[in-house]
């Protein structure tokens, strides 16, 4: 066994005292892997039968030696995936990234059903040949960090030509949001390159390098694959970051990208995927909350002062029909909550889905708070026209969109109702007054002067009527028609009934306005307030 050694030992100094690459010529290379495989079988052989410590220690120290020059070698072979100018395509395009002048961001991927060759055709079977040899000899793990190692320059350039970074969590952390928008659209592109071609290509070549050796290639894959949860890392910040509602749009983007990711994510990163994808739901339902919070707190007391919609309306509306486009996603990401009534309840006259009781109650928030709104105005029928026009562009809006589905046909009626309501509360407020001047004291064989002088203070009530809310808008057409017409079917007959006493009275020179021109007049107001 000593004059093995010995032999051994000669031989393979040989090979251990040169100062080039031993993969640089095949016959060194498969000299030095013979060598390597009887030295292995000699200390296998030697374990079983020898006693000799000192001889078997010996030996060890020579395949150690022999280890770390395949780990040298494992090494520089792997290490030939690193992409020079030689393959830089004439169509990439320099990042303008001012930390990243010499990277290259690649153009939009559109085909993923591919698998990146990452290493020379062969390089891959000579590392498996030298993986075999060091996990046979106990160096395993130190293959499968070398391997990571020797590929992160590769990896790393691949997210940088992807216009991304792996530590982007760190690198944007104070960041305007609007600049997160902006890293957000490069994230979502890179994110399914990443997982579509890059993990899979990085599996596939570890399954080749450590073919039959299931754990070390895991544990090659895991570790060379860092920088890609790294990556993944800034959902999470974003997710913690996006808590105003203006954030939504782009966190569901990214919602939908992981979705994606799920039906092709490897299994060591399924995990991973699921939980980020959690995290960005519950920021989803964190910012339907902070809309709800959002208007609740909108008690400006800036009301228009034609009695138009507020901004607030307009906002929450156009908002929630923006989300509606996202619908599915947005249902999903809130699935989990419902379940839990405390802080929505579900109406059994509406729609029960978890998403469509978020968005009626965020409407019934926003009435809430728009009802309180027009008390401000200190002025009934100002604060009723407000509330009209209002009611009725939420409405519109709801109607005109995937929202009237959402919140269902009971639910607009209920709304309809609430604007009936205010158009009765208008109506008996400033009409119903201008009547009851008319019919107060008048009754049948009332003198002609009385008659008169109630007559001459309706006209001077409308003419106030006209002045002042001819500055009011209505925001609908049709609406101030249905005003119109509701109004002189109101006022019309019983201002013909005064007439009518008047002219039994047969006072004598007696004048007054026809009921058409009082008509007339209303039809004109109504036409001011609608703008036409």
């Amino acid at each position: 066994m000593e004059d093995t050694l010995q032999t051994l030992d000669d031989l393979i100094s040989q090979f251990l005292s040169l100062d080039r690459p031993l993969w640089s010529s095949s016959d060194d290379a498969d000299a030095f892997l013979e060598a390597v495989d009887e030295l292995t079988s000699t200390i296998h052989g030697l374990e079983n039968t020898s006693e000799d410590h000192v001889l078997l220690e010996s030996f060890d120290l020579l395949l150690e030696s022999c280890s770390m020059r395949l780990k040298d070698e494992f090494q520089r072979l792997i290490a030939t995936s690193g992409l020079d100018d030689n393959y830089r395509d004439h169509n990439i395009k320099k990042s303008q990234d001012e930390d990243d002048s010499h990277t290259f961001v690649a153009p939009p991927i559109r085909d993923f059903d591919i698998i990146v060759d990452a290493l020379p055709e062969g390089v891959a079977t000579q590392a498996n040949r030298i993986a075999r040899r060091m996990i046979a000899a106990g160096f395993g793990d130190i293959c499968a960090e070398t391997y990571a190692s020797a590929r992160r320059n590769f990896i790393d350039e691949s997210i940088a030509r992807l216009g991304v970074h792996a530590h982007m969590a760190e690198r944007f952390k104070s960041t305007s949001w609007e600049e997160l928008e902006t890293q957000i659209m490069r994230w979502i592109p890179a994110i399914r390159v990443v997982f579509h071609i890059l993990i899979p290509s990085e599996r596939h070549l570890c399954n080749c390098i450590f073919d039959g050796f299931t754990s070390y290639s895991d544990l090659a894959f895991a570790t060379a694959c860092m920088p890609f949860l790294q990556l993944l890392s800034f959902a999470n910040f974003i997710a913690a970051a996006g808590q105003n509602p203006e954030s939504l749009f782009r966190i569901v983007d990214m919602y939908d990208a992981l979705t994606d990711i799920l039906t092709v994510v490897d299994e060591a990163f399924h995990h991973e995927i699921t939980a980020l994808r959690e995290c960005l739901g519950l920021s989803i339902k964190g910012i339907f909350v902070a809309l709800e919070k959002l208007i609740r707190r909108d008690s400006s007391e800036s009301l228009p002062a034609d009695g138009g919609v507020h901004p607030i309306t307009r906002y929450v509306m156009n908002y929630l029909m923006a989300a509606c486009a996202s619908r599915h996603t947005l249902e999903e990401a809130m699935q989990s909550e419902f379940g839990c009534t405390e802080q929505c309840l579900i109406n059994p006259d509406r729609p029960t889905s978890s998403l469509a009781v978020r968005f009626a109650w965020i409407v019934d928030v926003l009435i809430e708070n728009l009802e309180s709104k027009s008390r401000i105005y200190g002025h009934v029928p100002l604060g009723c026209v407000f509330l009209i026009n209002n009611g009725i562009y939420i409405t519109k809006k709801v109607n005109g969109c995937e929202l009237k589905v959402l919140l269902g046909e009971d639910w607009t009626r209920v709304i309809s109702l609430k604007v009936h309501q205010w158009v009765s509360e208008y109506r008996r407020a400033t009409w119903g007054r201008a009547i009851m001047i008319l019919e107060r004291d008048i009754m049948s064989g009332s003198s002609s002067s009385i008659v008169v002088e109630k007559l001459n203070h309706f006209h001077n009530f409308v003419k106030a009527i006209c002045q002042v809310q001819s500055r009011w808008v209505l925001v609908e057409k049709q609406q101030a028609m249905d005003l119109s017409t509701m109004v002189e079917d109101l006022v019309i007959p019983v201002y013909r009934g005064a007439i009518g006493m008047l002219k039994a009275t047969e006072a004598v020179g007696a004048s007054y306005v026809r009921p058409e021109d009082v008509k007339f007049q209303i039809q004109q107001l109504f036409k001011a307030m609608a703008k036409f």
